[in-house]
């Protein structure tokens, strides 16, 4: 396919979005101040957003010319909106981020280079900037210093600084879209890993991840964790993930509860909830898929 508009064009950064007008405003504003960035286009993949979403991006367009939104309504979910956008990119060559979390000065540059080299590559994520004191409650590195690892040391990217060629999203078959808002990027990675496809790490290319600031919203977020947490292990079902016996399964939910910080501070309580909420929705979607939990 063509992969230049006005013969410039020379990457895609493709923001997976719903309901969004509310920060996105913030992700554009830091790709409008790239430096020492190739010529890219932004593109919004609208996950059926009913807020003023359209508005907004359409203010930008004096600031960043290669923007578009596209419609990425067909079905719900970040794994819909990302295949989407990356489907109507011009290039080759795609980054992908999130509309609630701002990239670094230097993001596109690091990640356009790295790409230059490699098929899959990611950088790491820092969660005070954006998030506050609710950086403290989740089981997430305030800044991360490499990939992600799981099992068999197979790595992985965090789907919110993901750069990609192309045709590895093609080999691969895109985001299983049948994914609930987590572990999709590690379903993604483990079927590029079986093709023999491989992230590279890429420091330069720093994000700020935002943290739900809400207790509610964290909550849901790590309930969605912990859906696709289970929806990733009954579809892969490593050899070495052995599945928790009822007693054993019983017995480490109590040690949970009796884990509980009740001379700890409010932020020790608040994370306790966040793995509470985890374990909570690994079981649900664990059920309901017939499949035993992790």
């Amino acid at each position: 396919m063509d992969q230049e508009i006005d013969g410039l064009t020379e990457c895609t950064v493709v923001i997976p979005t719903y309901n969004a007008a509310h920060v996105i405003g913030e992700q554009l504003s830091a790709l409008s101040a790239q430096v020492e960035a190739p010529e890219f286009e932004v593109v919004v993949a609208d996950n059926g957003s009913t807020d003023d979403l359209a508005d907004v991006v359409g203010s930008w367009s004096d600031r960043l010319p290669r923007l578009r939104r596209v419609d990425a309504s067909r079905g719900r979910g970040v794994s819909v909106a990302r295949n989407i956008g990356i489907e109507a990119a011009v290039t080759d060559v795609v980054l992908v981020c999130d509309a609630d979390d701002r990239v670094s000065p230097g993001w596109v540059a690091a990640m356009t280079s790295a790409l230059a080299e490699h098929p899959l590559v990611s950088g790491p994520v820092e969660t005070t900037a954006l998030s506050g004191r609710s950086a403290t409650w989740v089981p997430i590195e305030q800044r991360t210093t490499g990939l992600f690892e799981t099992w068999e040391g197979r790595t992985y990217g965090i789907g919110c600084n993901l750069g990609l060629r192309r045709e590895v999203w093609e080999a691969v078959g895109g985001f299983d879209e049948n994914y609930p808002a987590g572990a999709e990027e590690i379903d993604f990675a483990w079927r590029a890993w079986d093709l023999g496809y491989r992230f590279t790490y890429v420091p330069d290319a720093l994000l700020h991840y935002r943290i739900r600031t809400d207790l509610r919203g964290v909550l849901r977020q790590q309930y969605n964790s912990g859906r696709g947490t289970a929806t990733l292990y009954a579809k892969f079902r490593p050899a070495e993930v052995v599945p928790k016996s009822v007693p054993r399964r019983i017995r480490h939910e109590l040690l949970l509860l009796k884990q509980f910080p009740w001379r700890g501070s409010a932020d020790q309580r608040r994370m306790w909830l966040t793995l509470v909420a985890f374990e909570a929705g690994k079981l649900v979607e664990a059920r309901r898929l017939g499949s035993p939990a992790p």
